[in-house]
């Protein structure tokens, strides 16, 4: 079973990140507040820390993982060719939608990063909220 380290909410496209230690989830929307637009296929992201550290390891960087713009930083599960399948975090549901790819702005963060992030979707995943819920930082990550 995993964890829930970190929780980050982007209140609007291009603005920095705002870290959160709890955040409430809309089913069909994502988090409150949020710059995503409702009832898209990517309300919510999600990145695995081993997969981050595999990354920027691999090109001999240590690079903090809020770099990577995600909304949730979660330990302990494997998030590679999940599309379909249901992650809980604490009693939140997101079906997993598709990989996040990584764009262009990483290697601004890091040279090479962009690459380092594409194998075995070290990048992490979106998500459509299956129901309300409030989460919070150390809930469990488990797949249903």
């Amino acid at each position: 079973m995993g964890e829930l380290l970190e929780i980050w909410l982007k209140k609007n496209h291009g603005d920095p990140m705002i870290q959160l230690t709890e955040a409430e989830l809309i089913a069909g929307e994502g988090i409150k507040n949020s710059a995503i637009e409702p009832h898209a296929d990517r309300q919510v992201t999600v990145l695995s820390k081993e997969s981050w550290e595999a990354a920027t390891e691999s090109i001999g960087e240590s690079v903090d993982a809020k770099e990577r713009r995600a909304n949730f930083i979660v330990s302990g599960v494997v998030l590679e060719e999940t599309i379909g399948k249901i992650l809980q975090i604490g009693e939140l549901k997101i079906e997993i939608t598709g990989e996040t790819v990584p764009c262009k702005l990483m290697n601004e963060v890091s040279e090479g990063l962009r690459d380092a992030l594409k194998p075995k979707w070290r990048g992490g995943v979106t998500g459509s909220v299956i129901n309300d819920c409030l989460v919070k930082n150390g809930d469990s990550v488990s797949w249903l």
